[in-house]
């Protein structure tokens, strides 16, 4: 571990206190994690995919998490965890289509408006043509009149057509998405369930090495796996899962649970910078 500036020092060893330093929890996680930082720097193995979960044990992860981030670090494989799998790869496959019908329900009802509009075009220029030949009038006016609004209503029925078979297909589509959606509710609540199996299952094979941690460390604390749950003080539990870990890279120790630094490496086995 080096310091930068005029009070420039480099700290090595399984176990570094640097009470007097005042430096922050959040600092030496991001030193750990090789934030670039000029003020500080950690040489260190590079952290477990768990050590965020466990490496320092007054923040706010929630026991069970720690628990199960402490088993999942020790290699611990359960069959519960292939049947998550198995649920989240069918949920990821599962693609949802978002389909609104009223657009084409606003364009039948537009169609059929128009086709309506023009079939009284339509009975009003035949009138009229009627009407000019009962009356010995010329009627080519009438006619073409005739002739163009029979032609724009065919088009417009047409029209109206295309609307409602697009109006049955979106509905068709929405029907489907509304299909899809029940079943990805209950994808997601299988998944849920199979996840809460899992985690159960992680904890549980942890019990008896939970035991024997607590024991360990500073406090009281215990396990119940029905329902499943953490008793006792959190930082406890924290402490114990830390122990249980297979982190590689340090736990920062802010607990005021330990005389020393080395004290408290001794105890979670693992290299501890004490803040």
């Amino acid at each position: 571990m080096k310091g930068d500036g005029e009070s420039e020092a480099s700290l090595t060893g399984h176990a570094v206190d640097l009470t007097p330093t005042e430096l922050s929890s959040e600092t030496l996680k991001n030193a750990i994690r090789g934030t670039v930082d000029r003020h500080i720097s950690v040489a260190c193995p590079s952290p477990s995919r768990w050590w965020e979960s466990l490496a320092h044990p007054t923040d706010d992860t929630a026991p069970l998490d720690r628990l199960v981030a402490a088993s999942r670090s020790r290699g611990v494989r359960v069959p519960e965890e292939r049947a998550l799998a198995a649920a989240e790869r069918e949920l990821a496959a599962l693609s949802t289509e978002r389909v609104d019908p009223a657009e084409t329900r606003r364009q039948l009802a537009a169609a059929g408006k128009n086709v309506a509009e023009l079939r009284e075009e339509v009975a009003t220029a035949r009138g009229r043509l009627q009407a000019r030949r009962r009356t010995d009038t010329d009627t080519e006016a009438a006619q073409a009149a005739l002739a163009d609004a029979a032609e724009r209503l065919s088009e417009a029925e047409t029209e109206r057509l295309a609307a409602e078979q697009a109006q049955e297909a979106a509905e068709r589509q929405a029907r489907r998405a509304r299909s899809v959606r029940e079943r990805r509710l209950r994808l997601q609540d299988r998944v849920a369930n199979r996840r809460r199996d899992a985690r159960r299952a992680l904890i549980t094979e942890l019990a008896d090495a939970f035991d024997a941690a607590v024991s360990a460390v500073p406090g009281a604390g215990a396990l119940s796996t029905d329902p499943l749950g953490v008793e006792g003080d959190a930082v406890t539990v924290a402490l114990a899962a830390a122990r249980l870990a297979d982190l590689r890279a340090p736990v920062i120790d802010d607990t005021g649970r330990f005389d020393s630094a080395g004290a408290a490496a001794e105890t979670v086995g693992a290299p501890v910078i004490r803040c």
